[in-house]
């Protein structure tokens, strides 16, 4: 991907900002499309839900590679944000692929693994997927969108479902930075009873399988899971990480209910993206831990 014109949607936002970094060090030539970013003349602000915006910024760009990782993310169950979800989500993708015309660059989406659902875990490609919130929705009606309208123009596309990965100073609206922080301050973490199965990836590998999938031809076309086929139980993970930290305070299993639709177990399978790209996971849980618990 060397002198390579590579377009990160989103590339301010948590993972983007590592993905940036990664590709700047393997010298791609890499630009932003941001709706907070400074100006410059490899960051622009766009509002992708904006046709003729995202249209003039891309076309003149003329990227090799497209990493559409912009997203409205909400793990709530609320319908009432369904329209303003899919607005960024469904429609902004369509505008971003729409403002590729004449352009032949290698679209790759991030989805999520919450479109599996209540599916039996371990999660495969082939299954069908089982979304339980508005944001899961939106995810999976992209996919579709993209696989549609990639076939239809001709275009290469590859749809990534990332599972839940973690990192040092990730905002404070995830689980792993929450329980982190409020240890940290002294302060007793109150949680479900923590019976939920999850399969958790150091964002550094994440980041790495992105690469590797922009990499090979034979990614195009596919959908593929970033996981590391491993589950952890979130109570045993609470546990270990309020044993590792030199703090009074204590994590309160059972102190809150569980969430409606709550999904049990999300362990992906990864054998795809291994026998495709090659990717192997290198930084285990514990190791991610040590790591986020030091730089928090």
């Amino acid at each position: 991907m060397k002198n390579k014109k590579v377009l990160v949607v989103g590339g301010n936002g948590y993972l983007g900002s590592f993905l940036v970094k990664a590709l700047k060090k393997i010298e791609a030539s890499v630009f932003i499309v941001s709706s907070n970013c400074k100006e410059t003349d490899t960051e622009f602000i766009v509002d992708i839900t904006n046709f003729d915006e995202t249209y003039k910024v891309i076309q003149k760009i003329k990227p090799d590679f497209v990493y559409h990782l912009a997203a409205n993310i909400s793990r709530d169950r609320d319908f009432s944000i369904y329209q303003k979800m899919s607005a960024v989500n469904v429609q902004g993708t369509l505008n971003v692929l729409k403002s590729l015309e004449n352009i032949d660059a290698h679209f790759l989406f991030t989805s999520t693994s919450e479109v599996y659902g209540n599916n039996t875990s371990p999660f495969h490609e082939n299954q069908v997927p089982k979304p339980v919130s508005p944001y899961s929705l939106t995810k999976i009606n992209a996919e579709l969108l993209i696989q549609t309208y990639c076939n239809q123009y001709n275009k290469k596309f590859t749809n990534l479902r990332v599972f839940n990965f973690y990192g040092e100073h990730m905002p404070e609206s995830f689980f792993i930075p929450q329980m982190i922080l409020s240890l940290k301050k002294g302060e007793d973490f109150l949680m479900t009873k923590g019976e939920q199965v999850r399969d958790f990836l150091y964002v550094g590998d994440v980041v790495d399988a992105l690469i590797s999938v922009a990499k090979t031809t034979d990614s195009y076309g596919e959908t593929m899971n970033i996981c590391s086929g491993k589950g952890t139980k979130l109570s045993e993970l609470a546990t270990a990480v309020n044993s590792t930290m030199n703090t009074k305070a204590k994590i309160l299993l059972g102190a809150i209910p569980y969430r409606n639709n709550e999904v049990w177990e999300m362990i992906g399978d990864n054998s795809k993206i291994k026998k495709i790209t090659g990717f192997e996971p290198k930084i285990s849980i514990d190791k991610g831990m040590e790591i986020v618990i030091n730089k928090s």
